[in-house]
């Protein structure tokens, strides 16, 4: 008995060396591209002998998938597994022999290799933010804000603004969009008449925030004001060196038909959370000033973060434009969900 077992596994062994096998030489990749495929190359001797697929699936899938090797006009021999999400995929080379074998050539079933997939930039960025809003994609906002310049000849030159904004973050390249309605009144000095005179307007607006780089941010609106004078257009530009919602520096520029331009620099820190304070030099025309002096304060703000949906802003200014200077403040407050 023991010599039969023998045999058989003599005569075995020499029916599988008699069964001809390709010799497989490959270098696998370790990492690939989010949507990218992943390009596989190998040196494959005697490749006929076996008809050599690749065995892949994605990390966690029960179920494996198959492509063939086939032959580059450069020589060498090349199978293409298509675009994999994060975290990757793992696979493994086999043959199957003429005699209905499958021989593993390079990694097993058992033991597949692992290409690690990287999400994109712009799929991580999204993810921290995701991460960091809690999923809240939408905020509804309100601000109030007013400064009161003085005037040396005791003359009324001040305004308040109020505005009412929806935002929806998209958290892409296009990193939010906002749609919002403002009213502007105030009083600005006539220097011909010795008088102030009542300035204002209403306006709607859209406006969207870029984000060309992880840590440059662009702010664009237009939108369409009416006023005493009549219909008029309303632009504002923002460009923001740093993370909006951490430590930045902002420079900025509106300009409201029939009131005047208003241009800013703004830095923000976040070094004593939950607060989030910032400090401007403004300079505008608001109201609509008729005075050829320049209307300049600087600004303290500061924003606390009550619970994951509910913000307040708290604003103080200081600045004059034809005069001695005066004060200004703002309340603002914001609801995510």
């Amino acid at each position: 008995m023991k010599t039969l077992l023998a045999l058989l596994l003599l005569s075995s062994a020499a029916y599988a060396d008699a069964v001809p096998h390709a010799l497989v030489v490959h270098v696998p990749p370790t990492a690939a591209t989010a949507g990218a495929p992943i390009q596989l190359e190998a040196m494959i001797d005697a490749p006929y002998a076996e008809k050599l697929v690749v065995h892949y699936r994605a990390l966690g899938e029960p179920t494996w998938h198959d492509t063939p090797f086939d032959r580059s006009s450069a020589g060498g021999w090349y199978a293409e597994l298509p675009p994999s999400a994060p975290p990757g995929l793992e696979y493994y080379i086999a043959g199957t022999d003429s005699a209905g074998h499958e021989v593993d050539h390079f990694a097993s079933q058992s033991d597949p290799h692992v290409v690690h997939v990287e999400a994109e930039l712009i799929d991580r960025l999204e993810g921290l933010d995701r991460a960091r809003l809690g999923n809240l994609d939408n905020e509804v906002s309100l601000d109030l804000t007013g400064h009161d310049f003085g005037n040396r000849y005791g003359l009324a030159d001040q305004y308040a603004r109020g505005e009412l904004t929806y935002t929806h973050r998209v958290l892409r390249s296009l990193h939010e969009v906002r749609f919002g309605f403002g009213a502007i009144e105030g009083k600005t000095p006539d220097p011909t008449e010795q008088m102030s005179t009542i300035k204002g307007t209403r306006y709607g607006f859209g406006e969207v925030r870029m984000r060309i780089h992880p840590s440059v941010f662009v702010d664009g609106r237009v939108g369409l004001a009416v006023s005493q004078d009549g219909f008029g257009g309303t632009t504002r530009g923002q460009v923001t060196f740093g993370k909006p919602w951490r430590s930045c520096l902002q420079v900025g520029a509106e300009y409201m038909a029939a009131l005047g331009p208003t241009g800013w620099v703004r830095l923000q820190w976040d070094t004593a959370p939950p607060l989030l304070m910032g400090a401007s030099i403004v300079r505008t025309d608001l109201p609509g000033a008729d005075t050829q002096a320049i209307g300049l304060y600087v600004a303290y703000d500061v924003a606390y973060k009550i619970t994951d949906r509910f913000t307040v802003r708290g604003q103080v200014s200081f600045g004059p434009r034809d005069g001695v200077a005066h004060p200004g403040a703002g309340l603002g407050t914001a609801v995510a969900f």
